[in-house]
C-alpha cells in the first residue's frame, strides 16, 4: 500500500524546508461519549439548559463581586452638553434676574459675596465672614483676596461697590434695584464693605448672593448702554467657568451654542467638566428630542406636558428640585360675599384633597401643602402635613352657616345659589387643578364656575385690579421666604402681591417683627404663630409645591434638592461630572 508523502512548507524566517503534519486531536474524557449515548434526548436538553444556567449564575456572580468590591469614582474631563429653549440676551448679574437663560449662564460664570448649597443653606463664596451690628442695621462683610477674574485682573471691594451701586442706579434698570432701597454701600479697605440699612431686615443677607461684575470692565459702559454693548454676552467673571465661544446663524443671528470652559484660576473646588456647552432650540419638544438622540446630555427645564415622553427613555434621569414657591386658591370676600362667611371657607378648605390634585394634576410631580412657608425653606421644619379632607365636617359648616342643599343638589340661603367663580391660567396643569376642585367642591353642593384666560392677560385684567372671587394662581417667595410682601395689610394693592387681600393686625404685628429679629429661634416662632393664624381664617387655601423638573442622560454628581432660583440646579456643578474609572475600594 502505498503512504501519502509528507507535505513541506517554507519557514519565512529561516527559508527551510520543514516537514507538515497533522496536529494532535484533542480527546475528551471517555466517559462523556458513554454519558451522552445513556440519556435520552430530553435529559439531554435539560443538562444543556442547566450547563447554561450555571454559566450564566457564574458570570452573574464574578459582575456582582466587581460591583461589590469596586466603586466608580469621578473622573476630570469631558463635556456637558445641555438643550435650553430661548436666547441668552443679558449675561450680567445687574440685570439678568428677569430672563431663567441669563441666569443659568450667570450661575456658572460669576460669583456672589455669598450663595447656596444644595439645602438652601446660605455659605460664604467671595466673602470669607460678616458682622451684624447690635442694632442690626449694619453689615460688614469680608472678601477673599486670592481672587482672579476671568481675564487676569484681582477682584478687590471696588467690584462689590461698582455692583450693588448699579444696581441701585435707575438709568440700568436692573429687577433688583427693590431690594437694595436705601441701603448704603462703603467701602472700608480692599477686601472690606460695609451694607448699612435704614431699618432692619432679617433676610438681607440672602440679597448678597448676586453675582459681583467687574468694574474694570463695566465701569467705561454708560448705564443705558449696559444692554447694548457685546460685552453683555462676552462676560468676565470670578465664577467656576468662563466664555469661550459663541457661535449664530448667518440669517437671523440667533445663537445657535453658547460654550463654557473650566477656570483653572478658580478659587473654590475645581470641577470635573472640561467645558459646558448650551445649544438653543425653539420649543422643548426640540430639546428633548436632542437629548433623547444623544445630542444632549440634559435638559434646562421639562414641562409636565413632555414628561410622559421622557420617561419612555430607560436612561432618562428625571430630577426633581423644590424652589420656594405655591399654588393657592386666594379668596376676594370683596367680590363675592359668601367669601366673607368663615364657615364657607372653612367648609371650601375641608372639602380640598390636596393629594388627588397632586397626583392627577401634576402626575405626581410635586407634594401637597397648607402652610404660606414651604417646609425646608428659611430653616422652617414645619408640619407638612396637609389637614384631612373632611366632607362631613365641610357639609356641616355649610349647613351652620345656613347653606341648605337645593333640589338641584346645589346649596342656598336666602334664595341665593352658593355660586363661585374660580380663575386661574390657561395652562393645562392649572386647568386640570381647576376641574378637580370644581368636583370636590361640587360634592358639597357649591356650584363652581371656571374661567381660564392667558398669564399675560391674567395678570393685567384679573390680578393686579384684584377682579377675582376665587383665584388659582402661584406665588414664588425669595429664598428666605418673607412673607411679609404676600400677607401684611399694606401690599393688599398692586404692585403689593397680597392677592386675598387680606388685613389682621395680630398678623401684621407678627410679620413686621418677624422681619426685624437676627434671632432666628425668635423669628421662626413668630413665623409659626403667622401660620396658625391663616390655618384659622383660611384667607386662602394652598394646595401643594410643584417640583422643577430637569432631565439629563447619564451625568453624574448631581444633588440638586432645594434652590432659591432654577439656575440653583447648578448649586454643585463643581461635582457633576460625565466621566468616572473604577476601581477597587479600599478598607
Amino acid at each position: 500500500m502505498e503512504r501519502e508523502p509528507l507535505t513541506t512548507n517554507t519557514s519565512a524566517a529561516s527559508g527551510r524546508w520543514t516537514a507538515w503534519s497533522p496536529r494532535p486531536r484533542l480527546h475528551l474524557p471517555h466517559w462523556i461519549p458513554r454519558l451522552y449515548q445513556a440519556t435520552t434526548t430530553a435529559e439531554r436538553i435539560s443538562l444543556s439548559v442547566l450547563l447554561v444556567l450555571l454559566i450564566i449564575s457564574g458570570l452573574f456572580s464574578i459582575v456582582n463581586y466587581i460591583n461589590n468590591h469596586t466603586q466608580l469614582i469621578p473622573q476630570t474631563g469631558g463635556v456637558y452638553h445641555e438643550a435650553a429653549v430661548g436666547q441668552p440676551r443679558y449675561i450680567n448679574p445687574i440685570v439678568s434676574s428677569a430672563n431663567d437663560l441669563d441666569m443659568d449662564l450667570t450661575q456658572l460664570i460669576y460669583s456672589g459675596l455669598f450663595r447656596f448649597n444644595n439645602n438652601l443653606e446660605l455659605t460664604n463664596d467671595l466673602a470669607t465672614g460678616y458682622e451684624i451690628s447690635s442694632d442690626n442695621k449694619v453689615y460688614t462683610v469680608h472678601l477673599r483676596n486670592n481672587v482672579l477674574w476671568h481675564d487676569g485682573e484681582a477682584f478687590t471691594a471696588d467690584d462689590v461697590l461698582f455692583t450693588y451701586r448699579s444696581i441701585q442706579t435707575p438709568n440700568y434698570g436692573s429687577p433688583l434695584s427693590s431690594s437694595f432701597q436705601g441701603v448704603t454701600i462703603e467701602k472700608t479697605d480692599d477686601y472690606t464693605v460695609t451694607f448699612t440699612l435704614k431699618e432692619p431686615y432679617a433676610p438681607f443677607l440672602t440679597s448678597l448672593t448676586v453675582g459681583i461684575a467687574a468694574e474694570h470692565v463695566w465701569s467705561q459702559i454708560a448705564p443705558q448702554n449696559a444692554t447694548l454693548t457685546e460685552q453683555v454676552l462676552k462676560p468676565v467673571g470670578t465664577g467656576p467657568f468662563q466664555f469661550a465661544e459663541i457661535a449664530t446663524r448667518r440669517k437671523t443671528g440667533d445663537i445657535t451654542s453658547y460654550r463654557l470652559v473650566r477656570n483653572d484660576q478658580y478659587y473654590g473646588s475645581s470641577p470635573y467638566l472640561n467645558e459646558i456647552i448650551f445649544t438653543f432650540y425653539t420649543t422643548y419638544e426640540e430639546a428633548l428630542q436632542a437629548l433623547q438622540s444623544g445630542k444632549a446630555d440634559g435638559i434646562s427645564f421639562l414641562p409636565l406636558a413632555n414628561l410622559k415622553a421622557a420617561t419612555q427613555h430607560r436612561s432618562t434621569d428625571i430630577n426633581q428640585l423644590l424652589l420656594p414657591q405655591y399654588f393657592a386658591i386666594f379668596f376676594n370676600p370683596q367680590k363675592n360675599e359668601a367669601l366673607n362667611e368663615a364657615g364657607v371657607r372653612a367648609a371650601l378648605s375641608l372639602g380640598t384633597d390636596r393629594s388627588a390634585i397632586v397626583e392627577q394634576a401634576l402626575f405626581g410631580q410635586g407634594r401637597p401643602l397648607h402652610l404660606p412657608i414651604p417646609p425646608n425653606f428659611l430653616s422652617f421644619d414645619g408640619d407638612n402635613n396637609p389637614p384631612a379632607t373632611n366632607l362631613e365636617a365641610a357639609q356641616q359648616n355649610l349647613s351652620e352657616s345656613g347653606w341648605e342643599v337645593g333640589n338641584d343638589g346645589i346649596r342656598q340661603k336666602d334664595g341665593k345659589p352658593l355660586v363661585i367663580k374660580l380663575t386661574t391660567t390657561d395652562w393645562p396643569e392649572y386647568i386640570k387643578t381647576a376641574q378637580i376642585i370644581q368636583e370636590q367642591w361640587r360634592q358639597l353642593g357649591i356650584d363652581v364656575q371656571l374661567e381660564h384666560l392667558g398669564a399675560g392677560t391674567i395678570q393685567q385684567t384679573i390680578v393686579q385690579p384684584r377682579d377675582f372671587e376665587a383665584l388659582l394662581f402661584g406665588e414664588i417667595l425669595p429664598a428666605d421666604p418673607d412673607p411679609y410682601p404676600f400677607w401684611h395689610s399694606t401690599q393688599t394693592r398692586s404692585p403689593g402681591l397680597n392677592l386675598a387681600s387680606f388685613k389682621n393686625q395680630a398678623v401684621d404685628k407678627l410679620l413686621e417683627e418677624a422681619r426685624k429679629t437676627t434671632d432666628q429661634p425668635k423669628r421662626l416662632e413668630l413665623y409659626k404663630e403667622f401660620q396658625n393664624k391663616i390655618l384659622e381664617l383660611n384667607p386662602a387655601i394652598i394646595l401643594y409645591q410643584p417640583y422643577y423638573l430637569f432631565a439629563t442622560n447619564q451625568v453624574y454628581g448631581i444633588d440638586a434638592k432645594y434652590a432659591a432660583l432654577p439656575s440653583g440646579r447648578f448649586n454643585n456643578i463643581e461635582k457633576w461630572h460625565v466621566q468616572t474609572k473604577r476601581v477597587w475600594k479600599t478598607n
